[in-house]
């Protein structure tokens, strides 16, 4: 298994977040209400701006119904 940068890793959760999202048929908002996380803090996630919190992944992939490690992987 090769070692992904920080970079990689944050552009397969933006891919990632922003693709599972629309398949399951949330709008920002209304992910945002679910989860707990704020709308803002989505947006950011999903243009590669910041860097969530081991919690804040955890409370994601729980309302996409996903492992966290299905949010981080590199899909081809």
């Amino acid at each position: 298994m090769s070692q992904q940068t920080v970079e990689q890793l944050r552009a397969n959760l933006a891919a990632n977040l922003k693709s599972l999202r629309a398949a399951r048929g949330y709008a920002q908002d209304a992910l945002a209400l679910d989860s707990g996380v704020h709308r803002t803090m989505l947006s950011k996630i999903e243009r590669c701006l910041t860097n969530p919190s081991l919690s804040t992944l955890v409370r994601l992939a729980n309302t996409l119904d996903v492992a966290v490690s299905e949010l981080l992987q590199h899909r081809q």
